[in-house]
């Protein structure tokens, strides 16, 4: 914007008994703030009340000058006056006037109606003061969606058995088994505008940590052991065999008789994620559940008769 021209309009509008500035704006009873998206709110200020909010933003024709830009439609108050505002998108390539350093643009403003008269100004406004602005919805992606629907998860962790049950014995085989009512799909859904993601989780398999330096791992939760039952009648994929006896072992009451391993199952999940309302799916790092508890191992001895 020619330096010239601004100084015109400063002049006119100090002849009609204007006050202008180029920080703040009271303008023929309207009030102006700046709006980051590239247009001007403008409401009519009354004995201090503020008029309307702004009205629909527009295309508006390239103005005299080589000027063109967006055209708002102000909001009337109480006297009638109604303001519109057009942003100079061709006159920001000039820059702010002298003197100011504070990002902005340069806008048209012009107020009629009422009963005072027809004003327009031309006028570098600051981005940076103070506007009211629309919030906007951040963008995620469909998997983020799932991901959060991941961390809601609840998993049950697992319920270990045994059989012999109460104490493991050298070289026989211990059976190894988990509560098996929990070895299903667990499923939870979250939503973010319209988009709905859902993450499911299988187990896939149980490793046990014996206490003794060795693991096992089995493919399912375990063959459960029913003592109703012969045991030729019964079998299992899923035991171990100590070697050594737990005397000497950590004791969970202190009883140096009664040293035990630490034994755990961990339970690994696979999960994936469908969505809905937008495409995509597949896999999600994996989840795993976790319980503990003390074994006890002994050395049974045989008598000869």
């Amino acid at each position: 914007m020619p330096r010239i021209l601004i100084r015109i309009v400063a002049l006119q509008l100090l002849a009609a008994g204007t006050s202008l500035s180029f920080a703040s704006l009271a303008f023929a009873g309207a009030t102006a703030v700046s709006n980051p998206g590239g247009t001007i709110a403008v409401g009519v200020s009354t004995s201090g009340n503020t008029g309307g909010a702004s009205g629909s933003t527009g295309s508006a024709p390239a103005g005299s000058g080589g000027t063109a830009g967006k055209q708002s439609g102000g909001g009337s108050g109480s006297s009638g006056r109604t303001c519109t505002t057009t942003s100079l998108a061709l006159n920001d390539q000039v820059g702010p006037p002298p003197g100011v350093t504070a990002p902005g643009g340069w806008y048209t403003i012009t107020c009629s109606g009422g009963s005072l008269p027809n004003t327009s100004v031309t006028l570098w406004i600051s981005s940076s003061s103070p506007a009211p602005s629309t919030p906007t919805v951040p963008s995620v992606s469909p998997q983020q969606v799932a991901q959060q629907a991941e961390n809601s998860l609840q998993l049950p962790a697992p319920t270990l058995y045994f059989d012999p049950p109460g104490a493991a014995v050298v070289n026989l085989p211990t059976w190894l088994w988990i509560d098996p009512s929990i070895w299903h799909s667990y499923s939870v859904s979250a939503s973010v505008g319209s988009v709905t993601a859902t993450a499911t989780a299988v187990p896939i398999s149980v490793r046990w940590s014996m206490g003794d330096g060795n693991d096992v791992t089995c493919a399912g939760p375990g063959a459960v052991y029913h003592l109703s039952l012969p045991a030729s009648q019964q079998s299992t994929s899923c035991s171990y065999t100590y070697r050594l006896t737990s005397l000497g072992q950590p004791s969970p009451d202190g009883d140096p008789d009664q040293g035990a391993f630490p034994v755990t199952a961990t339970v690994s999940w696979s999960v994936s994620w469908s969505a809905q309302g937008a495409s995509g799916g597949g896999s999600l790092p994996g989840l795993t559940t976790t319980s503990g508890t003390s074994l006890r191992v002994e050395q049974v001895e045989s008598v000869n008769s």
